[in-house]
């Protein structure tokens, strides 16, 4: 079974970083946002390479990427695929009217 993950967020602000397995190879991830009912967005999708390992680090302890694909001021719905391993992503939502709905996808390698 792939590791997948969908969260529908109804607030503003920097949420909780998902954690992916970079471990899995061929790597092989995607990443969907969906305005729904309507509503209106501004967001961005970060990444960060930090695993996060320490059962006390946070989000605040890794370096994070802004997407290249899915940069801040996206106001669409956006897809993107990460073919290089990557250890985390989490979106940034800086205005919400109604509700974003982020998924998840990652393919499960021979190994």
């Amino acid at each position: 079974m792939p590791l997948q993950r969908s969260e529908t967020y109804t607030t503003t602000g920097t949420k909780q970083s998902w954690n992916c397995d970079p471990s899995i190879a061929p790597f092989n991830l995607s990443i969907a946002f969906d305005i729904l009912a309507a509503g209106t967005a501004t967001y961005s999708l970060q990444y960060s390479y930090d695993t996060l390992d320490s059962p006390t680090a946070t989000d605040s302890d890794a370096s994070w990427y802004d997407s290249v694909e899915i940069p801040v001021g996206t106001a669409v719905d956006a897809a993107q695929q990460f073919n290089a391993p990557i250890a985390r992503v989490r979106v940034v939502i800086a205005a919400l009217s109604g509700s974003l709905k982020m998924t998840m996808l990652q393919g499960i390698g021979p190994n």
